[in-house]
């Protein structure tokens, strides 16, 4: 090789690397500036019955509560409904709430059906440790589920009473949704079975178009802004960022704050969407939901839940919405019909 052809490209490749860096720079000016574009934050305080327990607080555990050790030593909190059953009921919460939002659902399905159930209540809920509403990586949730189904596991491995023959897990809302990302993991405890109500699947035909900015007078406030910044220093791998919130909810009396990281582990996203959940569930699956609800688009649910489950089912039900449905006599009346038929 010439001087002359070393001397052109060694030019190239210095302008290639200015031509890169600038782009780069860009990117970046552009990211940090959507994630921290100054924020308002229009609300007005309603909702006064959301409970929001101090997961930093003492609690004294006895036969009616477990606490589960997470991989990173964390304590997860887990209220029990039922004594020792062969069928048991791993039910998770939804966003902005604890396990004391499914205490009557799952109590009437305990009576009904003689399940136990355990609601846990996530990290940074309720009475479990953990930074509030956020998670260190997405996919904790999931593994703190799985850390949870372990312990169950375990704890049958040594009984001779024959416990848990039947596991079933599901969850409301978010609590739908982890239930989806678990069955994306390899290597997990299997299951028999997944109880959803009004659950998240995030991107896909049962999610609601954006309608634009919620009302003055809306408790919730979503910075779609920030989430977009985010999302671009994710793609060229920098999450360092992502304990920052996105998402707020001002329920007195406290303002909770979800962060990036959580509210990306609170349903299946791209490239493992629901769909390749739904199709690596061989187990028994129903979603029941309100037709009225308003979070999610409910009549989205039969076709897409039948094109990609083997065993899935949907009951929709009349004259519910978000979260009515978890009081709802009829949708307990379908999971507790679903529970006896295939358990």
């Amino acid at each position: 090789m010439t001087v002359n052809n070393t001397s052109t490209l060694s030019k190239k490749i210095v302008k290639s690397s200015i031509i890169f860096s600038c782009i780069l720079l860009s990117y970046l000016t552009i990211s940090f500036s959507l994630i921290f574009w100054p924020t308002k934050f229009p609300f007005s305080l309603i909702h006064h019955d959301v409970n929001n327990s101090n997961h930093n607080g003492p609690l004294n555990i006895n036969g009616q509560h477990m606490t589960v050790t997470a991989r990173d030593g964390k304590s997860l909190y887990v209220r029990k409904i039922g004594p020792d059953s062969q069928r048991v009921i791993v039910f998770i919460h939804g966003i902005a709430t604890t396990h004391q939002t499914l205490i009557n659902t799952a109590t009437q399905l305990h009576e009904a059906t003689g399940a136990q159930i355990l609601l846990p209540d996530l990290r940074g809920h309720g009475f479990s440790q953990g930074d509030n509403f956020d998670v260190a990586y997405i996919g904790q949730y999931e593994d703190d589920l799985e850390d949870i189904l372990l312990h169950l596991t375990s704890k049958t491995n040594v009984s001779s009473k024959g416990l848990y023959r039947h596991i079933i897990i599901g969850g409301h809302s978010m609590g739908g949704g982890i239930t989806m990302r678990y069955a994306l993991k390899d290597n997990k405890p299997d299951v028999d079975g997944y109880l959803l109500f009004a659950p998240n699947f995030g991107e896909g035909p049962t999610q609601r178009k954006a309608s634009g900015d919620m009302a003055g007078n809306s408790p919730i406030l979503f910075n779609t802004t920030r989430m977009i910044g985010l999302l671009m220093l994710n793609t060229i791998g920098i999450n360092h960022l992502d304990s920052l919130a996105i998402m707020y909810f001002n329920f007195p009396p406290q303002m909770m704050a979800y962060s990036y990281s959580s509210i990306m582990s609170a349903q299946p996203i791209r490239p493992d969407t629901t769909d390749k959940a739904l199709l690596n569930i061989p187990q028994p699956l129903i979603a029941i939901i309100g037709q009225e609800d308003e979070v999610f688009l409910a009549s989205a649910y039969p076709s897409f839940i039948r094109e990609n489950s083997a065993l899935g089912s949907v009951e929709l039900i009349n004259h519910a919405d978000h979260m009515s449905i978890l009081s709802n006599p009829q949708a307990i009346e379908k999971a507790t019909a679903w529970l006896r038929a295939n358990f």
